[in-house]
């Protein structure tokens, strides 16, 4: 399978030209793609999560590996009216973007990762501020070793890659852990695109949700794919001169008829206490042997009580309830409260609606032919760290960025994930929600609440950051 490679900026291309003819491009860079700093509220700024969730990594790879110009894409640039004559003189450029593959190593934490982001400090933890240069400290997502024709070329799909399915799996384990322990289900594909969706339900999958509705993503890569009913199918069980509560319980029988105890009935869609329909229609209609009922309006603690209440009091002590429609964290933590069992939640999670920028993820040069370079943006906060890093975490979460050479105490996070063979997918076990939720309970309380972070760097990265700064 190819995927186009014309998910790129304009100015990537018009801007690789005067590169071209200056025989720039062919040499060797290593970019580093990463978030400057930990995720704020929309509404008011301030912070809104204590980490970031890596997600993203094997769609990236495989990205990388499927990406070409076919004859159709290369036809339209060079027809552009700006670039098009530019590529036209330059038959040789154009052979080169239709021979284009990519090469290169990479390195990259494992998928499922929490990640840290902030401002750069030494060890002793003083924030790095050297003649107004302030950089902030990561661990990157990808450090991407390349020809800088490739690195023109991959920046922005693989930005929209990392900020999307990143965002998306940082919201979920935000929503996951204010569930405490109760599963969420991911109902969000109705929210965005086709494709961006089942990217999505991965990304919350890693975050650490139970299973999706998707079912592309269950075919395409294995996640766990559940559903309950829909307001759609009880509906179209209405027959003229029927009353509702006899076809929504006839419904519910077919339905159970066919899915036995495992059946979830959803009850809302007349009137969830009535007295004919809703819980009692499907207590009626299963003998009391349903496996749950969904709530998907009026989802407050005392509903959900009223609701665990009646089921108990029709004998159908064993059903789950699951609630659904508009859920957050925010939301869930005080439904935590009632006796709810299983949440799901949608739009909240794939739009990450109250920190839509997500995690912010830049990509940015750090060496060209083995020379260190750094963006210094001087009294802006938003330098970046020069040189292929190795980020070291230590037992108690803190993370120490050094240089790529360095054997810093604590567990190197950046493994090899793209050599001369091609893609190292970090496959088997354990699997990506497996290592976040096992990371995150080896974690201490102050680094998952969200806040400013910090992040250090080595002695020998601040002597570069000094040396950079001060011979510009």
């Amino acid at each position: 399978m190819t995927t186009a490679a014309t998910h790129i900026d304009l100015y990537q291309l018009t801007s690789l030209v005067p590169h071209w003819d200056a025989g720039l491009a062919g040499k060797t860079g290593v970019m580093s793609f990463f978030s400057r700093r930990l995720p704020k509220r929309e509404s008011d700024g301030k912070p809104a999560r204590g980490f970031l969730v890596w997600a993203g990594r094997r769609r990236a790879l495989d990205w990388l590996q499927d990406a070409r110009f076919d004859e159709a894409a290369l036809d339209a640039l060079q027809a552009h009216p700006l670039l098009g004559p530019a590529l036209r003189a330059r038959p040789a450029l154009v052979q080169a973007l239709r021979a284009w593959r990519f090469e290169g190593r990479i390195w990259s934490p494992a998928e499922g990762t929490p990640l840290f982001a902030g401002v750069a400090t030494d060890v002793s933890g003083v924030p790095l501020n050297i003649d107004g240069v302030r950089p902030n400290a990561q661990c990157p997502y990808l450090v991407v070793e390349c020809d800088l024709l490739t690195a023109k070329l991959i920046e922005t799909p693989l930005l929209s890659i990392i900020n999307h399915m990143s965002m998306v799996a940082t919201k979920a384990a935000a929503v996951v852990r204010a569930a405490q322990g109760r599963p969420v289900l991911e109902f969000g594909q109705r929210r965005t695109h086709p494709e961006a969706a089942v990217d999505a339900a991965y990304a919350a999958w890693v975050g650490g949700v139970a299973a999706t509705s998707n079912v592309a993503a269950y075919v395409r890569y294995g996640v766990p794919v559940a559903g309950t009913m829909d307001h759609f199918a009880v509906q179209a069980w209405e027959r003229d001169g029927v009353p509702r509560h006899v076809t929504e319980r006839a419904f519910f029988e077919r339905f159970f008829e066919i899915y036995g105890p495992a059946a979830t009935l959803l009850v809302d869609t007349y009137d969830t206490f009535g007295e004919h329909t809703g819980l009692r229609a499907a207590v009626a209609a299963t003998a009391g042997r349903l496996g749950g009922v969904r709530i998907d309006s009026g989802v407050t603690v005392e509903n959900i009580r009223r609701a665990r209440a009646l089921l108990d009091s029709l004998g159908a002590t064993q059903a789950k309830i699951t609630v659904s429609g508009g859920l957050d964290e925010e939301v869930i933590l005080r439904l935590n409260e009632s006796p709810v069992d299983a949440y799901g939640v949608g739009e909240r999670i794939v739009t990450s609606s109250d920190a839509p920028v997500g995690v912010g993820a830049v990509a940015k040069l750090a060496e060209v032919d083995g020379r260190p370079t750094m963006k210094l943006s001087r009294g802006s906060g938003k330098a970046t760290l020069p040189g292929r890093v190795q980020v070291f975490r230590a037992p108690s979460g803190q993370d120490v960025v050094g240089l790529h050479d360095e054997a810093l105490d604590g567990e190197p996070l950046l493994r090899p994930a793209w050599d001369a063979q091609g893609p190292i997918h970090d496959t088997g076990s354990p699997s990506p929600p497996e290592r976040l939720r096992a990371a995150l309970a080896a974690l201490p309380d102050a680094a998952l609440i969200p806040r400013e972070a910090t992040v250090a760097v080595s002695p020998r990265l601040h002597d570069l950051i000094q040396s950079l700064v001060r011979s510009a």
